[in-house]
């Protein structure tokens, strides 16, 4: 299991945007991705559960990649995040 931390810089915290460009890409891998905020939990393609975590400015999530292609997802997942 990989997991990754980013703080949210958009002043619009996570959204929609946002939460489609991490759906689409959680997508694409066969390892299961699950996206958390404080002591809430979404599947990395469900794109209301992101909605519903309420990340907003300076937040900080943690995604979390488990599976055969854990390695190259997490590296994918990791660069989408910075650009966010």
């Amino acid at each position: 299991m990989v997991e990754l931390t980013h703080t949210i810089k958009d002043p619009m915290g996570l959204h929609s945007r946002s939460v489609m460009l991490i759906a689409g890409e959680a997508a694409r891998w066969e390892s299961a991705c699950t996206v958390s905020h404080s002591d809430h939990s979404a599947d990395g393609e469900d794109v209301i559960g992101l909605m519903g975590l309420g990340a907003h400015l300076g937040d900080t999530i943690t995604v979390k990649i488990d599976g055969p292609d854990e390695a190259d997802a997490s590296e994918f997942m990791a660069h989408l995040l910075r650009r966010l």
